[in-house]
């Protein structure tokens, strides 16, 4: 977690050249709160006083095995939003996107597509920094084979996995 924290710190370096996307300068129709796209739901977390005209930082929250999109944003038995939200200080738009049967199974790419899918709406309505995607997870929601899948498409730029430290 501390080199995603990390990363959203030099994030907010970047450069004013950083490819944004088609919502950079729109008044956005998305807003905080649960979405529906093919059939499945995830929950967007727009930071208090959005600029359309700033590139955020784009953050998938995954939920473990057993879980759901409202674990990760409640906070069930971690920090909401895996504690991200308050480090970002509103650099960034979170999303938590709901697993199906509580999980990642990713049979024949759904959930790969399903994530595909979020950031392609996310990003044609709000405006976010293409050099800046990450995504993180605890345990099945932070699985090297799910990540993998998503960091092929090239499209995500770091991820971050949440583990328990076993004393």
């Amino acid at each position: 977690m501390i080199f995603l924290a990390t990363l959203l710190a030099l994030g907010s370096l970047a450069s004013v050249d950083a490819a944004t996307s088609s919502g950079c300068g729109k008044q956005p129709t998305l807003s905080s709160g649960i979405h529906n796209i093919n059939d499945r739901q995830y929950i967007l977390k727009v930071p208090d006083g959005y600029d359309p005209n700033k590139p955020h930082h784009l953050i998938f929250g995954l939920h473990w095995r057993g879980g759901t999109m409202y674990s990760v944003a409640n906070g069930e038995g971690v920090q909401p939003w895996y504690g991200l939200d308050s480090r970002s200080q509103g650099s960034a738009i979170l999303v938590a996107p709901n697993g199906r049967n509580e999980g990642w199974a990713n049979t024949n790419g759904e959930d790969v597509a399903f994530i595909d899918s979020i950031m392609q709406q996310v990003e044609a309505d709000l405006c976010v920094d293409q050099s800046s995607r990450f995504a993180t997870g605890f345990s099945w929601g932070g699985g090297d084979e799910l990540f993998a899948c998503v960091l092929a498409s090239e499209r995500v730029q770091g991820r971050e996995r949440v583990e328990r430290r076993r004393d």
